[in-house]
């Protein structure tokens, strides 16, 4: 099926307005039964969109919710942290009954997943961390960090088009499938300038280290064998300080394994949650 049936075939959007936070969040609800969903956060070059070939896999399967980070999809833009984002995403689940829930983050959604996951714990069964790491541990009040600004003004001097397909090449350079190059490229065209701030400074302010050892539930690493956006390093470090979590690295694929490998990783993601 192409990907554009792929995404025409996505649960129409809702809202969600947070009154604690005052900032309104577009999310998406696949329900299939009353066992707990699958909640899936996406990354920096992605929104809920993201997640089509999961939505698609797991209909008949399992419920799927995907969230749209601030900034992102119809989601407002905000100066807000990884600790209060988490808390949003708290309150959007409780707004729709959902208690509990299984959850994948990937990279920006990873960082975001590992503080929901340590600090709502009672609220995640089981937690995928996807080409993720801890963070970059910035002082709060820094600058944009010099490559969000590089970002910044891309985004103003080109065309949408333009710069989605500048999104991908940078993050899959070595991508061969223009399929999956046009699906993640369509996705990251509607990246705004308040998606870049807002995402931006929430990983740059980040770092995970306090909040890990609280991270208990049953946890899996997942890795792209050519990804070269999150480093050994800084995957090695989110390990050290998880030694209880599985760790797989998927072969052939870069920093977009959901889409690049949808089979083994949508298998990995169903068999871990069984």
């Amino acid at each position: 099926m192409h990907f554009t049936e792929i995404i025409n075939q996505l649960p129409q959007l809702k809202i969600f307005k947070d009154n604690t936070y005052n900032i309104q969040i577009s999310y998406r609800y696949q329900k299939f039964n009353e066992e707990i969903p699958i909640l899936f956060l996406h990354g920096f070059n992605g929104n809920s969109k993201s997640w089509a070939y999961q939505f698609h896999y797991f209909k008949g399967r399992r419920s799927v919710i995907a969230i749209d980070a601030p900034g992102f999809g119809q989601s407002d833009s905000s100066d807000l942290d990884m600790l209060s984002i988490s808390n949003v995403v708290y309150n959007l689940l409780k707004s729709i009954d959902v208690t509990k829930c299984d959850l994948v983050g990937h990279s920006m959604g990873g960082m975001l997943a590992q503080i929901v996951a340590s600090k709502h714990s009672k609220l995640i069964n089981k937690v995928i961390l996807s080409c993720t790491h801890k963070g970059y541990a910035m002082p709060v009040g820094s600058s944009l960090r010099d490559p969000y600004k590089l970002r910044l003004e891309e985004r103003k001097q080109m065309s949408n088009k333009e710069f989605g397909q500048l999104r991908i090449q940078k993050m899959l350079p070595e991508l061969k499938n223009p399929e999956i190059f046009n699906f993640l490229s369509l996705i990251s065209e509607e990246i705004t300038e308040g998606s870049i701030k807002s995402g931006g400074m929430a990983m740059q302010t980040l770092d995970t280290t306090d909040y890990l050892s609280n991270l208990k539930q049953d946890c899996l690493i997942l890795k792209g064998s050519k990804d070269i956006v999150v480093s050994k390093e800084r995957s090695y470090q989110l390990e050290n300080l998880l030694r209880h979590a599985k760790i797989k690295e998927i072969p052939n694929v870069g920093h977009a394994p959901y889409c690049e490998d949808t089979k083994t990783f949508n298998a990995e993601v169903e068999n871990f949650f069984q």
